[in-house]
């Protein structure tokens, strides 16, 4: 039995984020859910140990934030239970945010079951937005994630879970949760310390067509899967914890297989115990003990055992648990190995779930801003950003230092530091009014790095020792301190706060590795030998210590390079920062000449090397797999676009504009546009999104297929820019045309299929789409689904139109079958609701009115929630017509009323960033203004035409339809 989902083939998709995924094994997901480089090469190590233990080490740099993730995967002789030991490192400057989630496939039939321990009385959806109770699940605290649970439905059981979902587990005082297969008798365990691995989590495909397009999609023969998560400082997706610059955290995780056991009532690393009618103890390591039963104030059973590893040992069946009742297992010495107790755990503790943050217009305090502004920015939300808020705190009190120094740092990890400096300096201000020392260095190390990147060096000295008064800081400034103290040749006091530095903070990894190459420096080889033997020890992939090596002595360059199996030049640029800070220009040469003899240097650190070493970079250099992001690299560009190099010109704005200096990055690729492809459309995304120039960006998209025929990414942004500027669909479908034999994306099909749909071709759509097999994309289904239900809605409607309601019948019914090719299939049944509705009236038309209610029923019944609006904001006017077509209108009116006060309110609400959020890669953004406009006259429009006031309806729709000539729901209500 694999108690983890074995996949025989490797079939990669989409999932969550940017980034390939595969199901089977287990995934370690950081710094977000999914990790983006799961499907990336890692670096790793094997280690033995000297009991005859090994330890598999995979590292990488993480392409994300350039934090530093490890796990090792530790296996003993003798246990049939694994490890993942893991250490975290900030290897950056600044902070960031980050959640760990080990995610495990497991074999998933009607007969799984999960278990999560005894005291979880009910669980959480994502973004705890939805709860219900656990294992019974009902819809008595709400409907959980559109789901409508006919009764009490027990959810721990595989097979009563429909739709696709997520099932977060509340707190618990327990370690372990795992999956147990009743049919096979097998299952799995894991453990973690509950104080810092608080996650427990079960997600499934479950058994709907959307499930099944999955299975297809993942494997060909190894059947459905579900996911067993495990959560370390999160409880939920988001939930993020702080990493701090220079912080290194280290934790555990553990799993292993369970036999015929059943379901464990207590499990820890030691083993598992099942009490639920006869007792019965499973261990992970063949042990002589003692088994304890207690009750009554009296000892009701004790023996002694030897208990094989994964052998279930069963006591007499005449011994039985109770409430109240305890077990031990104890080793020989006495040691207590297991423990539990029967306890009756509180069942009416059920939590109210996460509400939408205040706009920040009503918000009335600066410190329920910042806080928002913290949340945004912790919670990485894609919408909006933390400056929005720590601004509008500063409009309410301008000497609010929180917001002053969040805004600075915001600032600087953008690169303005002019505007940095002068945040953070106003806060110094405020906050040494009465006082000279601050609470706590975070402000003083902000500004030790803003004064570094405007390359005044003592200033930034004198603030990182300062922020070193603060111990909270110690670790990462005085590392920073010594960067500059070896600046300065004074290589002594280096070592001295470098030391300082591990003091505080033993597992920093950049201090460590400095510290090998400073004691060198200093002249003391034995101490640097030590230290880097020490470091090797602890980390056999720290990078920037095995660089130390090559340069002292310990490590060969052939050995240094080829254990880099991530991306060789940007680990070595992350390596490269940390040597130019502390001016080591000729060890920054030597490792870039050594990274020439294994790969082509990117260009960023071709035009770094000729910073150093003289000479021009190589333009005929790529980017890489990322493009530039690094204070280092936007310097360097700096230098050669200012010395007319157009690849720097082109590198430098991409830098500028992914950090928000649009104006700056639009200077540099205008002057390309007309000869580098690139340029010209990267001129068009900025025309669109932050311009305000998109009669421009049509010109400038044809501008560079021009320069780049029959490219995919130019066809697909082209025809999705033309819909969205309104172009007519005709046109749309005569572009794609024309590049006919270029094609072979799934998006782009796409768009072919919404443009023949707005031209009135719905059976050419359809054609389309049943032509071809989509691959899905998890959030991204609906989007094939879409198509495919609206070709089918808008013949409806017509058919309706033409008074056919027969035939109009079948294409909503139609409607709602998606063929297994698509890939589709519908997370929420909410989205059904139009296409019932008006089979519902046409078959009310026909005379079958009982199958008519059917439906009517079906939509009244679903209730409005977050979860309903984000499906299908426009429920309640669907709801409505049902009322009134049952006979109740006075029902529909009343909730019409209130939509049109709550939609009104809804549209002149301002938005603090974007006013929504897509699960696709476009680049081509509109303004929070346009789409709240696009949205909220649509639900108007839609409610007048309710009321039948036809005039308000009419310039309601035509007002949707100009913010988003785009949208399909907007072009079916204008036709019909």
């Amino acid at each position: 039995y694999d108690f983890f989902y074995k996949n025989h083939v490797i079939k990669p998709a989409l999932i969550g984020a940017l980034g390939s995924w595969i199901s089977g094994g287990l995934e370690f997901n950081w710094p977000f859910h999914h990790r983006a480089s799961s499907f990336m090469p890692t670096d790793y190590e094997i280690e033995k140990l000297p009991w005859g233990g090994v330890v598999v080490w995979v590292s990488e740099h993480d392409p994300t934030d350039r934090m530093k993730g490890m796990v090792g995967i530790v296996l003993n002789p003798g246990e049939s239970i694994f490890e993942t030991r893991v250490k975290l490192s900030n290897i950056t400057p600044l902070r960031h945010s980050f959640l760990w989630w080990e995610n495990v496939a497991v074999p998933s039939n009607k007969n799984y079951e999960i278990f999560f321990p005894h005291d979880v009385s009910h669980v959480f959806f994502h973004y705890k937005r939805s709860v219900t109770t656990y294992p019974v699940a009902t819809n008595a605290a709400g409907i959980f994630n559109g789901i409508r649970y006919d009764g009490a439905v027990d959810i721990s059981k595989h097979k009563n879970t429909i739709q696709p979902t997520s099932y977060f587990s509340a707190a618990s005082q327990y370690d372990f949760f795992g999956g147990y297969d009743t049919g096979r008798k097998c299952g799995v365990v894991h453990i973690g310390d509950h104080h810092v691995s608080p996650g427990k989590k079960m997600f499934t495909w479950a058994y709907n067509q959307l499930s099944q397009s999955w299975e297809n999609a993942l494997t060909d023969t190894d059947g459905a899967y579900c996911e067993l998560m495990a959560g370390s400082y999160s409880d939920n997706q988001p939930d993020f914890t702080w990493l701090e610059p220079m912080e290194t955290k280290t934790f555990s995780q553990y799993w292993f297989p369970i036999g015929e056991i059943g379901v464990p009532d207590f499990a820890n690393t030691t083993g598992a115990i099942y009490v639920k009618d006869t007792i019965k103890v499973q261990l992970n390591k063949t042990r002589n003990v003692k088994i304890t039963v207690k009750g009554d104030n009296q000892i009701l059973y004790s023996g002694k055992a030897t208990v094989k590893a994964r052998e279930e040992y069963m006591l007499p069946a005449d011994v039985r648990m109770k409430l109240g009742y305890s077990i031990d297992v104890t080793a020989n010495d006495g040691t207590v190995l297991m423990s539990y107790t029967v306890k009756k755990h509180d069942t009416f503790n059920i939590p109210h779930t996460t509400q939408d943050m205040p706009n920040i217009k009503k918000v009335e305090s600066p410190h329920l801003l910042y806080l928002e502004g913290l949340h945004v920015d912790q919670y990485r939300d894609p919408a909006t950003k933390g400056e929005s808020y720590y601004k509008e705190a500063l409009e309410r009190d301008p000497n609010f230092a929180p917001a002053l120094i969040a805004l600075g740092e915001a600032k600087l990890r953008n690169a303005f530091y002019s505007e940095a400096l002068e945040y953070l300096l106003r806060a110094e201000k405020v906050l040494t009014r009465f006082n000279t020392r601050l609470e706590n260095g975070k402000l003083y190390y902000l500004l030790g790095h803003v004064y570094l990147a405007l390359d005044e060096q003592e200033k930034s000295y004198d603030y990182f020792r300062k922020a070193a008064w603060s111990s909270a800081y110690v670790s990462s400034a005085m590392t920073y301190a010594a960067m500059l103290d070896i600046r300065k040749l004074e290589y002594d006091k280096a070592v001295q706060h470098l030391a300082t530095a591990i003091t505080y903070h033993k597992d920093n990894a950049v201090a460590n590795a400095l510290m090998i190459y400073a004691s060198y420096l200093q002249g003391d080889k034995k101490a640097s030998e030590r230290q880097y033997l020490s470091v090797e020890a602890n980390d056999k992939l720290n990078h920037l210590a095995r660089y130390f090596g090559v340069l002292t002595g310990k490590v060969s360059a052939r050995d240094f390079m080829e254990k880099i199996r991530t991306d060789k030049n940007q680990v070595c640029l992350d390596l490269i920062e940390t040597l130019l800070v502390a001016d080591l220009q000729k060890e920054a040469v030597s490792l870039i000449e050594m990274l020439q003899t294994h790969e082509p240097l990117i260009f960023s650190l071709s035009a770094i090397y000729a910073d150093i070493k003289g000479g021009s970079p190589n333009d005929s250099a790529t980017e890489g797999i990322a493009f530039p992001s690094r204070r280092i690299e936007m310097n360097s560009l700096s230098h050669w676009a200012k010395q007319g190099s157009r690849k720097a010109q082109l590198l430098l704005g991409c830098a500028l504009y992914a950090k928000g200096h649009y104006e700056k990055a639009v200077a540099l690729w205008e002057g390309l546009s007309s000869t580098d492809y690139r340029a010209a459309r990267n001129l068009a995304v900025a025309y669109y999104s932050h311009m305000d120039r998109k009669n421009e960006v049509l010109p400038l998209l044809k501008q560079a297929l021009s320069l780049k025929p029959n490219d995919e990414q130019l066809i697909f942004e082209t025809v999705y820019v033309m819909g969205k500027l309104g172009v007519a669909p005709i046109e749309r479908i005569s572009f794609l045309n024309n590049h006919k034999s270029a094609i072979s994306r799934d998006d782009i099909m796409l768009e072919w299929a919404r443009a023949y749909n707005m031209a009135g071709q719905e059976d050419k759509a359809i054609e389309l789409l049943r032509g071809r097999n989509f691959v899905p994309a998890e959030g991204g289904e609906h989007a094939v689904a879409e198509q495919y239900m609206f070709a089918y809605f808008l013949k409806g409607r017509r058919l309706m139109k033409e008074n056919k309601m027969q035939e109009a019948t079948d294409c909503f019914k139609a409607a709602q079958t998606l063929p297994q090719n698509l890939g589709a299939g519908l997370w929420n049944i909410v989205r059904l609701v139009p296409f019932k509705y008006y089979e519902a009236v046409c078959l009310k038309s026909l005379g079958q009115e009982d199958k008519a209610n059917e439906n009517f029923d079906f939509i009244t019944g679903i209730e409005v929630d977050y979860f309903s609006n984000m499906n299908l904001p426009e429920l309640p006017f669907y709801q409505a017509l049902c009322y009134r077509e049952t006979g109740m209108p006075f029902k529909g009116d009343m909730l019409i009323n209130y939509k049109l006060q709550d939609w009104k309110e809804g549209m002149k609400t301002i938005d603090a960033g974007y006013f929504a959020t897509t699960p696709f890669f476009i680049s081509f953004c509109d303004r929070a203004v346009q789409q709240r406009s696009a949205y909220y006259s649509y639900l108007l429009a839609l409610a007048y035409r309710y009321t039948g006031d036809t005039k308000l309806a009419q310039k309601y729709i035509e007002q949707a339809a100009v913010s988003d000539p785009y949208a399909l729901n907007i072009f079916a209500e204008r036709q019909f």
